[in-house]
């Protein structure tokens, strides 16, 4: 992965370089394990929460050991009256993707409590940081320091609600969020980190016009609102539920609404959890466009890719300009600074000495995405 990355990007990049780029609906690389896992909090009404944990496992199955590596931690909370394993699918498939994904066996039956949903949430988070640091954990140094939130229906709106009792929580996304009380709304009005919905325009259990649109506009930072056209408020499910029987059908497929709830959750987290520019595409470039193009989708979202973004890193030293480029590129590093394509092909090399700017002529070179490197660091760059 790119260390220290700084990026901009082009809202429509060519075909050939979207091609280049892993759609977030396939699976990823990670064989995916799971395990059951009990655990207890005195800050719970209920202290022991029994959960289900996905993650990436060095072979799939029950109980394999954790793959290599560190990964981002993503609670998931499940729909009223729904099973907690009722979304095996979309959680299996975050793990395939390097997520570890904890979903709590909590708030069952008619009698829930919304507010209690998002702090069992955000204790299921907590608790899975805790096992990166115990030594006898089968989770020892292998969880990121990074969170996200996702959840459908009831859960989705208890998503909205988990920043109101974990406030470093990095990233939340839901699912036919429906409004809680107390108001998922308003205490989006109070959260300025990434926010994203996903529904479907055929809800008639959380309505769009009601629910997610109102949490879209209330939520002040990074966001996007996915529409599936003809989406149904049930479909996120692995499988017909009790759900499908008093909720519109809608007009898509399970297996369809799912492919593009897994497609653009992913790609959410992707960028907010990992800082994984390529993204973008499904954030707010050809990708969305190509969905919106064909009518699977409507979108909004504040995110600008015709606008530079740089990571939260304030040393990176490694500056080039202008992006996108069609001439010229130059650039302020030291030593040897390599252009390459996304598969790590040396294209242009120069060396720069201290304190002096440098330059590459990019004409010659096919419109896409490139990498220009400077030892640890790297920019994205856009030949247009």
């Amino acid at each position: 992965m790119l260390t220290q990355l700084r990026f901009i990007v082009a809202f429509s990049l060519p075909a050939m370089v979207l091609a280049q780029v892993p759609s977030t609906a396939a699976t990823g690389a990670f064989s995916v394990g799971e395990r059951d896992v009990q655990f207890t909090s005195s800050v719970l009404a209920t202290p022991t929460v029994d959960t289900k944990v996905f993650y990436p496992a060095t072979s799939a199955g029950a109980n394999q050991p954790v793959a290599n590596g560190t990964f981002p931690v993503i609670g998931f909370g499940h729909g009223f009256n729904l099973n907690y394993l009722d979304y095996q699918i979309l959680c299996k498939h975050l793990a395939s993707w390097g997520y570890i994904v904890i979903t709590p066996d909590v708030q069952n039956g008619f009698n829930v409590d919304h507010a209690e949903f998002a702090l069992e949430l955000s204790e299921s988070m907590q608790y899975l940081l805790s096992q990166g640091a115990l030594s006898s954990s089968p989770f020892f140094q292998k969880t990121d320091t990074m969170t996200g939130v996702l959840g459908h229906s009831m859960g989705g709106g208890a998503s909205a609600l988990v920043p109101t009792v974990y406030p470093s929580i990095d990233a939340v996304s839901g699912l036919a969020a429906a409004e809680t009380t107390p108001s998922a709304i308003a205490a989006l009005a109070n959260y300025n980190g990434p926010y994203q919905i996903i529904s479907g325009s055929s809800d008639n259990t959380a309505p769009e016009a009601s629910n997610q649109i109102p949490m879209y506009n209330a939520a002040t930072g990074s966001k996007q609102h996915v529409s599936i056209t003809g989406g149904a408020h049930c479909k996120f499910t692995d499988a017909s539920t009790i759900c499908d029987f008093v909720s519109s059908a809608g007009t898509v497929t399970r297996t369809e609404q799912i492919y593009l709830a897994k497609k653009y959750a992913t790609a959410f987290f992707n960028y907010h959890l990992k800082g994984d520019v390529l993204a973008l595409h499904f954030l707010c470039g050809d990708s969305l466009q190509a969905d919106i193009n064909t009518g699977k989708v409507t979108a909004n979202t504040n995110i600008n890719c015709l606008v530079g973004m740089q990571d939260p890193l304030q040393d990176n030293s490694l500056k080039a300009w202008p992006i996108p480029n069609d001439g010229l590129l130059y650039f302020e590093a030291s030593g040897t600074v390599t252009l390459s394509d996304l598969s790590g092909k040396a294209l242009r090399q120069t060396i720069v000495l201290d304190g002096n700017s440098g330059s590459m002529d990019v004409r010659l070179l096919p419109a896409g995405l490139y990498v220009l490197r400077n030892g640890e660091e790297s920019t994205l760059v856009i030949r247009r």
